[in-house]
């Protein structure tokens, strides 16, 4: 007979689960701490596959791969710095009225909003308790009585006290020196860690956008033989929504860009360009970049009024209304529709977790995601069929990928 086996768990289970889970520990700590790193070459590869879809036009014209992508890259980053070099002026000249008058600005709003202190916009903004409860606030009145003293010698600045005095001089530029210190190395600390990472992002774009099919043909080598169909089907449907995605995002921050500098000059604003070019930076970002860009522009409407603040408030709301209900539609009609909630609640995550970068990556990240979902549980574990608009009939093979 038989000796039934007790279910339990051995040494050996013991061992390998403690293995798996520092391991898995291990594997999250190192991706953490090497989030820059991946972000930079997750935003390199998502410039490679648009620089890679306009050499592939460029091919049409006897233009090898290569040197399209090359071209684009060269171009774009030409573009950008005429753009620079024809606007760098006037953006620093409004740029240092912004910095001067962005404090005097948001003074007129907190005292806008003190005078209203009894009103709507009071109550809902002030946390001030009401004033009419508080107990008068006494004065002292009584003039303050200097001690006079004895004799002239006691005027007089002796050896001891010269050198506390020295003393003291010395630990505070000390003081303030390594001050300075711990301001000055962060900063160009942060200053070679931004420049680094978008020398590194041209030159993946270039090499990815050059020979698209080396890197998915490396991805492809990895799945398992009877899944590699379904694994280019995956790989082309991301490579699609992510490009059409970054295409509609650079179409929109121009647009944005440019519309915002010139309503907010129709409105006589002050620093207007800067103020434009920053909306038009932040479209990359859905949802919470356009609140954050208006922000500075309804701050410096106060500078002059609040009706112009209002005014600045009401044109930005319509703007991004149209941008959000016609501009985008329009561009994403065959693109991937992501779900606002799950949005907000990505980039949060990612903007609690990684900080400003996180939130740059959040959606493009959360594209990938989605599409993961849709193909690999939704329509192949679950077996209903996934909205996918952004997936087309096949691609040639020598166009799949690139």
């Amino acid at each position: 007979m038989r000796s039934s086996r007790q279910a339990g768990w051995r040494t050996r289970d013991i061992a390998r689960a403690t293995t798996v889970v520092l391991l898995v520990c291990a594997s999250a700590y190192a991706l953490y701490k090497a989030h820059n790193l991946i972000f930079v070459a997750y935003i390199g590869g998502l410039l490679g596959l648009a620089v890679s879809a306009g050499a592939r036009r460029l091919r049409r014209f006897g233009v090898g791969q290569g040197l399209g992508a090359s071209l684009i890259v060269a171009a774009s980053i030409a573009i950008l710095v005429g753009f620079g070099a024809w606007t760098g002026p006037t953006v620093r000249t409004q740029y240092r009225e912004l910095k001067q008058r962005l404090p005097e600005a948001f003074v007129k709003l907190d005292r806008w909003i003190g005078q209203r202190e009894g009103g709507f916009v009071g109550t809902l903004l002030s946390n001030e308790p009401d004033s009419v409860n508080a107990p008068p606030v006494t004065r002292n009145i009584t003039p303050a009585i200097r001690p006079q003293p004895d004799s002239i010698a006691q005027l007089q600045p002796t050896a001891a006290d010269s050198l506390v005095h020295l003393k003291a001089l010395r630990e505070k530029i000390l003081a303030h020196g390594a001050g300075a210190s711990g301001y000055i190395f962060p900063v160009i600390h942060s200053t070679i860690e931004v420049v680094a990472g978008i020398v590194i992002i041209f030159f993946l774009s270039i090499y990815i956008g050059a020979d698209p099919r080396l890197y998915r043909n490396g991805i492809i080598s990895l799945i398992p033989h009877r899944s590699r169909e379904r694994g280019e089907q995956v790989l082309e449907a991301i490579a699609l929504a992510l490009r059409r995605w970054l295409v509609t995002q650079l179409i929109a921050m121009v647009v944005m860009g440019v519309v915002a500098t010139a309503v907010l000059t129709a409105l006589n604003v002050r620093a207007a360009l800067p103020l434009g070019i920053l909306s038009g930076l932040l479209q990359f970002v859905p949802m919470a970049g356009p609140i954050i860009s208006a922000v500075p522009a309804i701050a410096m409407g106060f500078v002059d009024s609040p009706e112009k603040a209002a005014a600045v408030l009401v044109a930005f709301y319509i703007i991004h209304f149209l941008e959000s209900h016609v501009l985008i539609p329009l561009l994403m009609k065959e693109g991937v529709n992501l779900p606002p909630v799950l949005t907000v609640l990505t980039q949060a995550g990612m903007a609690l977790t990684f900080g400003v970068t996180g939130l740059f990556v959040a959606v493009p990240l959360l594209v990938l995601v989605m599409i993961l979902v849709q193909m690999l549980y939704v329509e192949d574990v679950v077996g209903d069929p996934a909205a996918l608009p952004y997936v087309t009939e096949p691609a040639p093979p020598d166009e799949a990928m690139e």
